[in-house]
């Protein structure tokens, strides 16, 4: 149990943050106070409707869901994946040696129950598709409860806990697949790199069925894609050094988010890349 003393210093810091803040909102105004706020409060990370992930679990959705499209499948794969990852490792790929037992990766498969070999399966495409190699075998997995379902795959202590996961897992579903539009906005500072231009076409083309990308000097077009493709480049944003994606009357960047762009075309998915500061 926390002191009297711990207690009230806390208090304290927090009475005068309040402080700070009101006096700043005297001279600034109520809507750069709320900003102020935010900043305080919030890391950087990505908002999946009211579920804020961080940017590298967020990635790693991202990549598990597309390899679920990519093998063509419906997205209650992507959400059974998700919920399954969610349970074992919050979306973290954890490395060999940190998990329980010989647990690896994002999934927490053990090499030692024919899964892979550790470095394998640090791979989260590799151990996604090893997951859903399993989960076709599983009858009814498109319709049977989600927690009955992933313990037919995991064969954990407690399947049980696997359902408490559902509804982030389709809320990150639904925006990775690209069922709902703009579904994810991903927070981050200026990056100190960015990756060429092909580099990131190569990587997009890689992990989705896409038409090839094209580039010209930061910029990226991808013909005939949609918004799994934009949520694919949000969320990969921070990594790659990704400025600004533009789709279908909307545009997402790092410092706003998704705002209203009447030019933002509805037959291409456009990015930049952001400059790389000094």
């Amino acid at each position: 149990m926390a002191s009297s003393d711990s207690t009230r210093s806390r208090r304290g810091g927090v009475a005068l943050l309040v402080v700070v803040l009101a006096v700043a909102g005297l001279a600034i105004g109520g809507r750069a106070l709320w900003r102020a706020a935010q900043t305080v409060v919030q890391s950087d990370g990505c908002a999946f409707g009211s579920y804020n992930v961080d940017l590298d679990r967020s990635q790693n959705a991202a990549i598990m869901v597309s390899v679920v499209i990519k093998r063509g499948l419906p997205e209650r794969a992507a959400v059974l994946v998700l919920g399954a990852a969610l349970q074992e490792s919050k979306l973290d790929n954890i490395p060999s040696g940190e998990g329980d037992r010989d647990s690896v990766g994002v999934l927490q498969q053990r090499p030692s129950q024919g899964w892979g070999t550790a470095a394998e399966l640090s791979d989260v495409h590799y151990a996604t598709g090893k997951f859903l190699d399993a989960l076709l075998k599983v009858p009814n997995w498109q319709t049977d409860p989600l927690a009955d379902v992933i313990q037919q795959v995991q064969i954990s202590a407690d399947g049980s806990a696997y359902a408490r996961h559902e509804a982030q897992a389709q809320a990150m579903s639904d925006a990775l697949m690209g069922t709902t539009a703009a579904g994810v906005s991903c927070d981050f500072g200026q990056p100190s790199t960015a990756a060429a231009a092909s580099a990131v076409a190569t990587q997009l083309a890689g992990d989705l069925p896409v038409n090839p990308p094209t580039t010209s000097g930061s910029n990226i077009t991808v013909t005939g894609a949609g918004w799994a493709t934009a949520a694919w480049l949000v969320t990969h944003g921070d990594s790659l050094g990704i400025d600004e994606v533009r789709y279908a009357g909307q545009r997402w960047q790092r410092s706003k988010g998704w705002t209203q762009d009447a030019a933002a075309p509805g037959t291409a998915v456009l990015a930049s890349l952001a400059e790389p500061s000094s």
